[in-house]
């Protein structure tokens, strides 16, 4: 029999002799991306209940999609990147506190073309796909200033993540700006030669992906973080200690095959609670990429910003 982690061995045993008693319901909107399986992992293997949290996640399709469903107050949080977290206050959303820092997408992230166009600078001039109220008009923007270009070099097009695909077969956009699983369909596809013209390897520790909870909602729940960080943590090892279950139970939720979601986890580094909680305990860093991308969103025309609020956005209580 496998040994199990002490942190996971500690938790059962702690279920075992004390109920746990289940807090307020709270709902996070999450979209499709490998980083936040670990959540649907932990629901799956009860550890939410097992730390008496009642969290509810509702699935939607994109990043936009999970942003919009907080910002209308259909939601207490949200998945996303450090981008979406940065943008939701300003577009209306309640104040809200990053209180999971889930992985970075050192790779995940790309943007995909097709012959003629092998390198991202044979894409000016061209349409290229993106979600322009999220990632991918930050991602796009970035890239192209790595290859001494900007968003005036290229027609940007607002194309959600589950149209990619046929946008490209038809020719309605050259490139399209996309992630796991949506990039893996895309490369998967036998009727064009799809390719990776630029990934977020070209800018390590740069995407941040993370879950924002309302400030409101962490004040009338006070173990809430705590807790949803030690259920993190649980997920994370029982990946690391049960691999194949564990990604078996996360690549059927995506709906690609197991060595897909192995691969796409290959792009993205995974972060466990003492990583979060030095990231967290020295903010230095997160306030720091925070500004940046405040700062490229503010140039780039997605909002007027004075970016104060980033100095709060980060969770503090560790």
């Amino acid at each position: 029999m496998q040994r199990i982690t002490a942190s996971l061995f500690l938790c059962f045993i702690l279920v075992a002799c004390t109920p746990q008693k289940t807090s307020n319901k709270i709902s996070i909107a999450i979209n499709p991306w490998p980083g936040y399986e670990l959540l649907y992992l932990a629901s799956n293997k009860d550890f939410f209940k097992a730390v008496g949290l009642n969290i509810e996640l509702i699935q939607t399709a994109t990043l936009s999609d999970a942003q919009r469903a907080y910002i209308n107050g259909r939601v207490d949080g949200f998945s996303s990147t450090i981008v979406e977290a940065v943008q939701a206050q300003e577009f209306g959303g309640e104040p809200l506190t990053v209180v999971l820092l889930a992985d970075y997408s050192n790779g995940g992230d790309v943007i995909l073309s097709h012959p003629p166009y092998n390198t991202l600078a044979s894409l000016k001039g061209k349409k290229i796909g993106c979600e322009v109220s999220s990632l991918g008009i930050y991602i796009l923007a970035r890239a192209l200033t790595l290859y001494d270009m900007s968003l005036d070099d290229v027609e940007m097009i607002n194309i959600e993540q589950g149209n990619a695909l046929q946008s490209l077969t038809s020719g309605h956009i050259d490139a399209m700006v996309t992630y796991p699983p949506y990039s893996l369909t895309i490369l998967n596809d036998t009727t064009q030669s799809s390719h990776k013209v630029f990934s977020t390897a070209e800018i390590p520790n740069e995407i941040l992906d993370t879950i924002s909870i309302s400030k409101r909602a962490i004040k009338d729940n006070p173990d809430l973080v705590p807790k949803l960080q030690q259920v993190w943590q649980m997920a994370y090892d029982y990946l690391k200690q049960y691999p194949d279950d564990a990604t078996q139970i996360m690549a059927e939720r995506e709906n690609i095959s197991k060595f897909e979601f192995s691969q796409a986890l290959s792009d993205i580094h995974i972060l466990n609670n003492t990583e979060q909680h030095n990231l967290l305990k020295n903010q230095d860093n997160l306030i720091t990429l925070a500004q940046s991308v405040c700062d490229t969103l503010n140039k780039v025309g997605v909002f007027d910003s004075s970016c104060e609020h980033i100095k709060t956005l980060f969770y503090s209580g560790i």
